[in-house]
């Protein structure tokens, strides 16, 4: 009846196979647990290699990294079941009848999202900027979801019939960043419904600041190479064509690479602001834009 599928990278996740399998058990259904491993490093491996040995339970270590896209869709390839929860590693179930709500959710040609919290703790200075984004941006109930539901998919943690998976699928030229967006506008122009639960995972991530602000980079130099099928759906897309509009890209490119430095300092401190962290993601995006048109004209002459 269901296969929870759980890619992980560089993070533990026994944890969370223990409690999926237990609140599997106590509903009696049919169900798998896969976990594919995208080339972590060989410590998280072979802590996480205990997988195997949990039953109705598999762990599969790949040899090279290729990406949350391309690892969702062969979790989903090696599933044997009809219905499929995605979970990142990084996520824990906030209720204990998290499963139960879902298969109560499930109906017909839907894909039914659960949401994500964070647990309110107190935050390690350097993990600060995750943790404030999350909760003032990313952290929102079902009632708001659903008002444009294709737009606020997450792939942290969602349900889907396999039948409906293979007509989508995830875009594999999304090596990494707004993987998740893409799969939303795929599912929108498929006319696939989005049901938005409040039956949220808490989102456990341990990524500092630094290392967050890295992945936002790579994440918008992704974004770049595909705007042109994602222009009418991202905000910052939007805002990136007014800037063009009014020829002012190479003006915010210039300012964000005088200011980039201090600007990391608030990001990376105790006391991020948001407003600094979407002008650092903007500004960013135009210096890598500006860079390609340049690289561009280099060639040509």
């Amino acid at each position: 009846m269901l296969s929870v599928l759980i890619p992980t990278y560089n993070t533990v996740c026994v944890a969370l196979i223990r409690e999926i399998r237990n609140q599997a058990s106590e509903l009696h259904i049919p169900f798998e647990i896969i976990v594919a491993d995208d080339a972590s490093s060989a410590e998280f491996q072979k802590e996480n290699e205990i997988i195997n040995s949990f039953p109705d339970c598999t762990f599969i270590r790949l040899t090279d990294n290729i990406g949350p896209a391309v690892i969702r869709n062969l979790l989903a390839d090696k599933a044997r079941y009809s219905w499929l929860l995605f979970l990142d590693a990084d996520t824990f179930p906030a209720s204990g009848t998290f499963l139960k709500d879902y298969i109560a959710a499930m109906h017909p040609g839907n894909v039914i999202c659960g949401g994500f919290t964070y647990e309110r703790q107190n935050i390690p200075p350097d993990q600060a900027l995750r943790y404030a984004y999350g909760t003032a941006v990313e952290e929102m109930p079902a009632t708001d979801r659903n008002k444009n539901p294709h737009a606020r998919f997450i792939g942290m943690s969602f349900m889907i019939e396999k039948a409906v998976f293979n007509e989508i699928r995830f875009d594999e030229t999304m090596h990494f960043g707004y993987e998740d967006a893409s799969f939303g506008i795929r599912m929108r122009e498929a006319g696939i419904p989005v049901l938005h639960i409040d039956n949220p995972v808490y989102h456990r991530s341990l990524e500092n600041s630094a290392d967050y602000l890295k992945k936002m980079q790579r994440s918008l130099q992704n974004l770049f190479l595909h705007a042109d099928k994602m222009k009418s759906d991202i905000r910052l897309l939007q805002w990136h064509k007014k800037i063009e509009d009014y020829k002012l890209e190479s003006f915010v490119a210039r300012s964000f690479r005088l200011v980039q430095k201090p600007v990391t300092r608030n990001l990376t401190g105790k006391k991020p602001s948001l407003k600094l962290f979407a002008f650092y993601k903007l500004g960013y995006y135009c210096l890598v834009s500006v860079n390609s048109k340049r690289a561009d004209n280099a060639s040509e002459i």
